[in-house]
């Protein structure tokens, strides 16, 4: 483990406590449900099998392959009317039959969470998010790192606020992010990197359903090979917004300032923004997106401008039928390469996802499941198709 992530794991467990999403994507869930439902413990057990058109991702020689895979989840609810927590895990293991050259026939991913908020007085509430995962696939959601399959990385992320009211209209927050990620793959170890964001955002209550907000945010990154290290300024303007009970929005727009220890300044349009809907409690329906710099994590580029906006739903459509999906896309652009012999490219980035869950029993489910993923890189190694389709049953008890 190296010293980026022993730092990252000693103060993620300093903040043990609630949410996970600051700087990445997730800060920008919508948290007003978060401990809405009073369920106890839940476990879920998945079993299944399918089937991979490009495990190796390749551009021009796919290497398609079947695969059994088996899993086990578990969340707990708790709290009392000062105190509220929920804590979710899970673990889920893939085994593929014919797997590309040079690939590990055996992958496994894991998942943690942990969600608290704690109110200490009328005036004053306390929260912290954790949430901290080992993956071996893109996850487009957390909105960090790699964009492309490249074997395990561990990802971390806690952050911690402090809110207080001081007076009817107005509020303050300020809070403390710590953030990394830890490439197990020699190739990219150098990109393993730690980020520490503190923020300040002040609060007014225009009216009852809206709120605006003027928020500064202070973030340094540092990388394993030191080459992309940096520090940033960033002051942003927004507004929270419930259109109505089932409808709210959140937005912040404004400038980053970033400083780099091996490449200059550069300033950049920042802007995030969520939109979430609950129809009723068989429908839900969110939207985020969010444009600025993000870090490299391809070799010799140090400055990478990125667009993600996204969309993600679930209907149940019967008593036994449930529908979800998930449509993802990034642009990102790569500049300022330490090599003379790369040049700036752009890259963009299309995931769609569709599942069906289907009540065989009331507590066992049919589930199915169809991924799509493509590639279009300026970089035409980078390039590359992909189809997955899964069918499972789940337990849940």
């Amino acid at each position: 483990m190296n010293q980026i992530l022993k730092s990252l794991v000693a103060l993620t467990t300093l903040g043990l406590g609630a949410n996970a999403f600051g700087q990445g994507l997730v800060s920008l869930r919508p948290d007003k449900d978060e401990f809405a439902r009073r369920l106890p413990l839940t476990i879920t057990l998945d079993a299944g099998a399918g089937y991979d058109s490009n495990v190796n991702q390749s551009p021009s020689d796919a290497h398609d392959s079947g695969y059994l895979t088996a899993g086990v989840g578990a969340e707990y609810r708790g709290g009392d009317r000062r105190t509220t927590y929920n804590v979710t895990a899970s673990y889920n293991g893939f085994y593929y039959l014919d797997p590309a050259p040079g690939q590990d026939d055996y992958q496994q991913s894991a998942r943690v969470g942990l969600n608290v908020r704690h109110k200490v007085n009328p005036r004053m509430t306390i929260t912290d998010s954790l949430y901290a995962a080992y993956e071996f696939e893109p996850n487009y959601a957390i909105g960090s790192g790699t964009t492309r399959r490249s074997q395990e990385y561990l990802y971390a992320y806690n952050d911690l606020a402090l809110s207080y009211a001081w007076g009817r209209k107005f509020s303050t927050v300020t809070g403390y992010t710590i953030s990394g990620m830890d490439y197990q793959e020699d190739s990219l170890d150098g990109e393993s990197y730690l980020s520490h964001i503190f923020h300040q955002e002040f609060r007014y209550a225009v009216s009852q359903l809206t709120t605006a907000a003027v928020t500064y945010r202070f973030a340094t990154s540092s990388y394993d090979n030191g080459f992309g290290d940096y520090t940033s300024h960033y002051a942003l303007v927004g507004l929270d917004h419930n259109f109505s009970r089932r409808l709210a929005g959140t937005v912040r727009v404004g400038a980053e300032f970033r400083d780099r220890d091996n490449g200059g300044t550069e300033t950049s349009p920042y802007a995030e923004g969520n939109l979430s809907y609950r129809a009723d409690k068989d429908t839900t329906f969110s939207i985020y997106g969010r444009y600025g710099l993000e870090d490299s994590s391809i070799g010799t580029y140090q400055s990478r401008t990125s667009v993600r906006v996204g969309v993600t739903a679930q209907r149940r459509l019967t008593d036994r039928l449930t529908a979800s999906g998930g449509l993802h896309y990034i642009h990102d652009a790569f500049d300022d390469s330490a090599d003379s012999v790369d040049s700036n490219y752009d890259e963009d980035v299309f995931s769609l996802s569709a599942g069906l869950d289907y009540a065989l029993y009331k507590n066992i489910s049919l589930t199915t499941s169809y991924s799509y993923t493509t590639v279009n890189s300026g970089n035409s190694l980078r390039d590359y198709d992909r189809h997955n389709v899964s069918l499972g049953l789940r337990a849940s008890f």
